[in-house]
């Protein structure tokens, strides 16, 4: 092991084995400590803790240790792979659905599959079947065969909208329950582009192409996963759309000015330079310190009667293969992914619960609170997908094509020119990293 990364480690272990207020020393008492190790915001961290303290009190015999890694992302993942390779994995972490393939594959993650079946805390078909099945791995795909890890949260998309904005320039709020079509939304962002004294304010920040295509009828990949399916004309079609709402409509910036993580059109939308922005229900708690009316509405879709499909985000609890205490990992899994923990994760505005039917109280709902139509997650979550880089292990193909898409996004190249140009290298990254499909 080299030196710096012997030195790595060694940060690892004390962050792994150090609560942020606990002392190093062995606890006083009897009870089995476990370590769990996850990411978020501070506000997260102390929600997080509130519901551990409920759990301990519930499981006197359990201690848990949590840390949280600040941030979300590579951060938090390249900490996580050092742990793996290093041997000292937390009994239970957070897997972004992003990373799960690249985990289950290593052998890194428990399968839950037996233990899920005799909970009593744990009903499997009381969970979103989206969020369940992007945790499924039968050694050769993924979204098929057992649990390696239990959904804590759903995270559809949605778009908000500023609606004091809307006010102002006469534009009437969305439907919350029947989405536009592109023609009128294009009409509507027309409308909520202007100069205002020198300051350029956009309809729309951006619009995911997977929405775009999935709604059209088209899929990214194909039905056996080992090609690529974006030359198809609907599906060119779709993503030149999204392209050229900033390069023909001039009612959105161009994407590549908002940076990888759409990041930089939270920010706009924020600052009020653009009027309706598409992000998650993680977004609500930071939304609602806005000095501004806003709520949200479906995702806009080709034509009238095509279903608004939006892809959505989740976080799974997973187990590691190599811990030594199951059984009290468990505990805190089922805890937290069960009624009584999403009852407490839920209250906080933070997150979808990952069951249906707590999705439709008011505990998700939150009458008084913005957004006014919470319903409309609710709505998405029934249609959303789990992004397409999660539906094969290695997801190099991704990055290949986000890169080379760039030129479709400065407007460089039309997508019908370049897809069939760049279909090749994507197939072969498929195959190639993923031999076992």
């Amino acid at each position: 092991m080299s030196h710096r990364l012997l030195v790595l480690v060694l940060v690892l272990v004390s962050l792994s084995c150090t609560r942020h207020d606990a002392s190093t020393a062995p606890p006083p008492d009897a009870r089995t400590t476990i370590t769990f190790v996850g990411w978020g915001a501070p506000e997260e961290r102390q929600v997080l803790e509130e519901v551990i303290t409920a759990f301990e009190q519930a499981h006197p015999q359990v201690r848990v240790i949590y840390t949280q890694v600040p941030g979300v992302g590579y951060d938090y993942l390249n900490k996580l792979r050092l742990m793996l390779v290093a041997g000292i994995a937390p009994d239970v972490f957070y897997v972004p659905d992003g990373a799960f393939g690249e985990l289950v594959r290593t052998g890194a993650l428990l399968d839950l599959e037996s233990l899920v079946a005799r909970s009593r805390a744990v009903d499997a078909k009381a969970i979103w079947p989206t969020a369940l099945e992007r945790y499924r791995w039968n050694g050769h795909r993924l979204h098929e065969g057992d649990l390696y890890a239990l959904p804590k949260d759903l995270g559809p998309t949605a778009m908000f909208y500023d609606a004091d904005r809307l006010r102002a320039r006469g534009v009437a709020p969305p439907d919350p329950h029947v989405p536009m079509t592109w023609s009128e939304a294009v009409a509507m962002w027309h409308v909520l582009t202007f100069d205002d004294g020198g300051v350029h304010r956009y309809g729309i920040t951006s619009f995911p192409y997977e929405d775009a295509v999935w709604s059209s009828g088209e899929e990214v990949l194909s039905p056996d996963r080992r090609s690529w399916n974006l030359t198809s004309p609907i599906a060119v079609r779709a993503v030149q759309w999204c392209a050229d709402l900033a390069l023909r409509e001039h009612v959105a910036p161009n994407p590549t000015r908002l940076g990888d993580s759409g990041g930089g059109g939270r920010e706009l939308f924020e600052a009020r330079l653009a009027a309706m922005h598409i992000d998650g229900r993680w977004m609500v708690p930071r939304f609602r310190q806005l000095e501004f009316a806003w709520d949200v509405a479906p995702i806009p879709v080709p034509e009238r009667g095509a279903p608004s499909i939006t892809w959505s985000g989740s976080v799974g609890l997973a187990i590691s293969a190599k811990s030594k205490k199951t059984s009290e990992a468990f505990a805190l899994v089922e805890y937290l992914a069960g009624p009584e923990g999403q009852a407490r994760l839920t209250a906080t505005g933070l997150q979808l619960p990952n069951q249906r039917e707590l999705a439709a109280t008011d505990l998700f709902l939150q009458p008084g609170l913005l957004p006014r139509h919470a319903e409309v997650f609710v709505l998405a979550a029934e249609n959303s997908r789990p992004a397409p880089a999660t539906l094969v292990p290695n997801a190099f193909w991704y990055d290949v094509f986000t890169s080379f898409a760039e030129e479709v996004w400065r407007g460089d190249r039309t997508a019908a020119s370049l897809f069939p140009e760049i279909k090749p290298r994507i197939d072969q990254a498929i195959r190639r990293r993923n031999p076992e499909l």
